[in-house]
């Protein structure tokens, strides 16, 4: 029940803007259970019908059916309950007597539409409440989900970056997918068994306390015998589900590992260590299970082979006690029912073991917080119209320093380029810039205001940035471009593609701007890749231009090409840019020279080739010489 609760708390939420189909739902799934309890009936009433010492009773003589029969309460209570269960037998028995054949009464065509219809529709009335509750119920939970796996993706898209770094890709899909789908089977399964199963118990108990309470009592002493293996069975599956859970992860893993790096793969011949490695990972999945597999197949017999017992002890106990065949004929029936919302009540408690874990894993995605805070009242930010100040900034990733005491004035319209060694703190400046991250110490202004008054939208609405590592989706061509600024026009789109130089190559693609780029762009060429990402910088069309490293992964002829489009990109934007390739910042209005975290030079070009310091030094490396 705990953890029935705890995914219900979980869902609940979710759960409100279906209210009325659910609330529908589960009456028709009580109607259901209630059913179970009129069919017992039926078959008590027309069992005793065809004996011909109580075929027909008379309601003066109902009292009298059961003589010495005293209930297990005070004797004000049971002779309150005694009056009110007589005047309901009275009812029902005139009721029967009209329309339900008997030994000994004559054999009208009521008494046969009753014996014929009796059953099929008590069975009716169980299968079509039972159908549009599964369907109601079911309607509800797949919605459930679907918002769900929503408002977790979009609980990941809000955090920081700096959770990513901390947390697998294949981690946040188990997430996302696989514990959500595994909570809609629990939902699903849960919404219609913990209403239908309790009802038909309850249905079932209430019949069986009608026809004979002391039958009833001797049953349901075998609820605890079968109560234990079920709890036990529950609390094992719990811990193999996080198990599980974990080995999920490493799998899944390692699969997207070794597609995503299938050249490296490749090139260094690692097909049968990754093949290892995934059968060993494999091998402990299906253990598990294995494990969860004879975990839940065992409770079935065990339960079945606990209700045949019961039945042993009541077969004894009518003989012992000469009780009425026709109760005994009906508490088997009744006991043949019992097992079947048993058993399915205790699978549900091993799926809810299961979702819990889930559950879980949700609740601590969900109750991550971003490093990166958004104000409660943030600035306007519509244009920009000053400069960026870095004032005294210091961060650390939780160690040493990568930046420290840092402090650079950016005015608009400047051009400014970004060198050093690998781990100077270039990269780290620019995702401060873009407030991926928050400085550790000091502060970055944005025309006069800390990034931290502005809305993260707003802020980086205002940059455009082209990075080394192009990402384009699997999405046409166009698409990808259009990406760059929400409502993007197709004209808008071609005349990026125009600035960028890829409208060309792009009408010479199958489909021109609706071919495919493939995952990761894979369909195109890296110089081709680099064109599409300055295109849609270009459609963003924002104040301030972020490049990092944009042709460092190309040839010198697509460098020199790519380098045209960004020449065009840069044309009045304010430009950071990072480069490892010197030359390129060789139009730059100023270039800072990082050394440590620490700004160690700044000039222009050719004031630092010059000035014979880290800069030249770096140069000299790449045969750079200053101009004369």
């Amino acid at each position: 029940m705990q953890q029935l609760i705890k995914i219900w708390r979980f869902g609940t939420p979710f759960l409100r803007p279906y209210l009325p189909r659910f609330v529908f739902g589960v009456v028709l799934g009580v109607i259901f259970g209630l059913s179970n309890g009129l069919f017992v009936l039926s078959i008590n009433v027309l069992f005793k019908r065809l004996s011909p010492a109580t075929g027909i009773i008379a309601p003066a003589t109902m009292k009298q059916e059961k003589p010495g029969v005293s209930l297990p309460f005070g004797d004000s209570a049971s002779s309150a309950i005694k009056e009110k269960t007589q005047k309901w037998g009275e009812k029902a028995q005139a009721v029967a007597n009209q329309w339900l054949p008997a030994v000994g009464q004559p054999f009208a065509w009521k008494q046969a539409a009753g014996g014929f219809l009796l059953l099929p529709l008590v069975v009716g009335l169980r299968s079509l409440t039972n159908y549009l509750s599964v369907y109601l119920l079911t309607w509800v939970s797949t919605r459930v989900i679907r918002d769900m796996q929503l408002a977790a993706l979009r609980k990941v898209q809000e955090l920081s970056v700096a959770f990513f770094q901390k947390r697998p890709v294949s981690d946040l899909v188990a997430r996302i997918n696989g514990d959500t789908r595994v909570i809609y089977t629990a939902m699903t399964t849960g919404f219609i068994d913990t209403i239908r199963e309790p009802f038909s118990l309850l249905g079932i108990l209430a019949s069986m306390l009608w026809v004979d309470w002391k039958l009833t009592l001797i049953s349901l002493g075998l609820l605890p015998v079968i109560i234990w293996p079920v709890a036990k069975s529950g609390r094992r599956l719990k811990e193999m589900a996080k198990s599980f859970a974990r080995q999920n992860v490493q799998q899944s893993g390692g699969i997207l590992e070794a597609l995503m790096a299938v050249r490296v793969v490749k090139a260094y011949s690692m097909e049968a260590a990754q093949r290892k490695n995934f059968l060993e990972l494999a091998n402990q999945t299906v253990a598990l299970n294995v494990k969860q597999a004879q975990i839940k197949s065992m409770l079935n017999p065990v339960i079945e082979v606990i209700s045949m017992v019961g039945i042993g002890f009541l077969i004894l106990f009518v003989f012992y006690t000469a009780t009425c065949p026709t109760n005994f004929v009906t508490f088997v029936a009744a006991l043949l029912l019992t097992p079947l919302s048993i058993k399915r009540l205790a699978d549900l408690h091993l799926t809810l073991q299961t979702a819990s874990v889930s559950s879980e894993r949700l609740e601590e995605l969900f109750s991550e917080q971003p490093t990166v805070v958004e104000p409660a009242r943030p600035q306007i930010l519509t244009k920009f119209s000053q400069g960026i100040c870095i004032e005294n900034v210091t961060f650390s990733y939780g160690h040493t320093d990568v930046l420290h005491k840092v402090s650079l004035e950016i005015p608009k319209g400047k051009k400014i380029g970004l060198a050093g060694e690998s781990g100077s703190g270039k990269s780290t400046l620019i995702n401060l810039i873009m407030r991926f991250y928050d400085p550790t110490q000091g502060r970055i202004l944005l025309d006069g205001h800390d990034l931290r008054e502005y809305a993260t939208k707003d802020l980086l609405a205002q940059m455009g940035m082209v990075s080394q590592d192009v990402v384009l989706f699997n999405l046409p061509v166009g698409k990808n471009i259009g990406l760059g600024h929400e409502g993007a026009t197709q004209a808008d789109i071609e005349q990026a593609a125009k600035h960028a130089y890829a409208h060309d190559f792009i009408l010479q693609m199958p489909q021109g701007y609706e071919s495919p780029c493939g995952e990761r762009g894979q369909l195109l060429s890296g110089g081709q890749k680099a064109r599409i990402a300055i295109a849609r910088a270009f459609v963003r069309n924002a104040p301030i231009l972020v490049l990092d490293e944009p042709t460092a992964a190309l040839d010198s002829k697509a460098e020199a090409e790519i380098q045209a489009a960004i020449d065009s990109l840069e044309q009045g934007r304010t430009v950071i840019c990072i480069a490892h390739r010197l030359s390129t910042l060789a139009t730059m209005d100023e270039i800072v020279v990082l050394n440590k975290g620490q700004i160690v030079e700044r000039g222009t070009f050719d004031q630092l080739l010059k000035a014979k310091g880290h800069f030249a030094r770096m140069a000299e490396q790449q045969r750079l010489t200053a101009s004369s």
